[in-house]
């Protein structure tokens, strides 16, 4: 039997694979190359398996590509929910906890406290299955998976009618999204946020109104997009009309927040974040669970009154202000790029937008007191929107799209299915605090090359040259 794809010999499928068809470059000096090299080694042997499965050598491929895509994801998003059945039924856990805190308000008719932490109209959307839920819990929580299972079909249909309405390499992504990120892309509401970004790319050039009122109300349910806006009106031919939808967006959230909630409800997420402690997975807090883990006292891991893990003990106080300082450093740069992106406003494309708002949500996540395992649904459809952009040779976003889902396979390690490892007292406690650091590294190469990419492609003496491997500089005229 041929194990010829039907890709296989035809250029106009060439950009239905994900694997990236050059080698992988020679390994640079140092610790830092032998670990750049290990992962182009991962990401090029696991990249031809992602389109096996589920690429353009399905066992379904020869299928119509409408059908193909279809199938494609009820598979792989059947997959998912095995996952959350089984070893990661766990994480439902907040969606109970969305439930429990409107079913209350329905119960007492006292709407002060609801879900304060988060910003007001999460309320609106974490409460549009609970009329239908008629109360029980359990209906509640199918039914908000099959609201976040919608958003992510109508990402995908997006993804596919940008690509020509055909697999490209960004569907075939979205597709092995599903279980490399896991069940936490159906039980929290952070993939909404993170899909109005990635949705905003591939509208800005044609729709820049709808891709600035998406990244302004991404910014009404998680605060971090409002961040993307100075980088999503950079472009000079769509700036304005992104200024005035997302001043339009904006008015319209604050009016209604204040008139809802009073002018405390503007301001209760950002105090609720203010005083959480040092959460166990951020980097801030790696030094320190490194020390519990091998010595335990004085430090100590406990459950908080913020619902998450934290980490207590000498040098806590230090790490959360190194955190705040890393914070406002990681302002300050975002401000530069803002800038800068905006004098070279004539040859920014959304590509170049993409760099930036990856390198800025990846700084916001590493600068951060907490991290929370969802946060990577921050990150990863944005990067597949660039895919969905890029030229077929840029091999660098495929490689950096490729090694984040392998990140988040690891973050289904860390949360929950090993998370015993990481916060309870356990022999492998050292084995749990490498993976945090495994991780850590990896983002931090991914905000490295991200930045690099935005500096390089914001350059006004740029020309439209080869894209390069993740390891070289970006080209500019000499």
């Amino acid at each position: 039997m041929s194990t010829t794809s039907p890709a296989a010999g035809n250029p106009a499928a060439s950009d239905e694979r994900v694997a990236v068809a050059s080698g992988s470059p020679a390994r640079r000096p140092g610790v830092w190359g032998w670990m750049q090299h290990a992962g182009y080694l991962l990401v090029d042997g696991v990249s031809p398996w992602i389109d096996r499965l589920i690429g353009d050598g399905a066992r379904w491929a020869r299928m119509p590509q409408g059908r193909r895509v279809t199938l494609g994801w009820i598979i792989t998003r059947a997959v998912m929910l095995a996952l959350l059945a089984l070893p990661e039924q766990t994480i439902i856990n907040d969606v109970t906890y969305y439930f429990d805190n409107l079913h209350s308000w329905a119960l007492s008719g006292n709407f002060q406290g609801v879900l304060h932490e988060y910003p007001l109209p999460v309320i609106l959307l974490v409460g549009i299955p609970y009329p239908l839920s008629f109360g029980n819990h359990v209906v509640y929580d199918v039914l908000f998976v099959v609201m976040m299972l919608a958003v992510d079909a109508a990402f995908c249909r997006l993804l596919f009618t940008s690509s020509g309405r055909r697999q490209t390499a960004a569907v075939t992504l979205w597709l092995a999204a599903g279980p490399m990120m896991g069940p936490l892309a159906v039980t929290r509401f952070d993939v909404v946020p993170g899909i109005l970004a990635g949705a905003s790319l591939l509208l800005l050039a044609k729709h820049p109104r709808t891709a600035s009122a998406f990244v302004a109300f991404g910014a009404a349910l998680k605060l971090w997009p409002a961040l993307l806006l100075p980088a999503l009106a950079a472009p000079k031919a769509t700036r304005w009309r992104v200024v005035a939808a997302a001043v339009t967006m904006g008015v319209v959230v604050v009016v209604g927040t204040v008139a809802i909630g009073g002018p405390e409800r503007l301001l209760s997420p950002l105090r609720w974040q203010s005083e959480r402690g040092l959460q166990v997975e951020s980097l801030p807090a790696l030094p320190l669970m490194i020390m519990w883990s091998v010595f335990r006292a004085p430090w100590l891991v406990e459950f908080s009154s913020f619902v998450s893990q934290q980490v207590y003990g000498p040098g806590g106080h230090l790490m959360l202000q190194l955190s705040t300082l890393a914070t406002g450093l990681a302002l300050l740069w975002m401000a530069l790029m803002w800038l800068r992106l905006w004098r070279a406003g004539r040859i920014i494309t959304a590509e170049t937008v993409g760099w930036l708002m990856l390198a800025s949500t990846g700084l916001l996540i590493l600068t951060n007191k907490v991290f929370s395992p969802q946060y990577l649904l921050w990150l990863s459809p944005v990067a597949i929107a660039m895919v969905a952009l890029a030229p077929r040779r840029d091999t660098g976003v495929r490689r950096f799209t490729v090694l984040l889902l392998l990140v988040g396979v690891l973050t289904q390690l860390i949360y929950p299915i090993l998370y015993g490892w990481v916060v309870g007292i356990y022999w492998a406690n050292p084995l749990g605090v490498l993976m945090l650091l495994v991780r850590d590294i990896a983002l931090i190469g991914f905000v490295i090359y991200a930045g690099r990419r935005a500096w390089s492609e914001s350059s006004r003496r740029r020309e439209v040259v080869d894209v390069p491997l993740p390891s070289e500089p970006a080209p500019t005229s000499s």
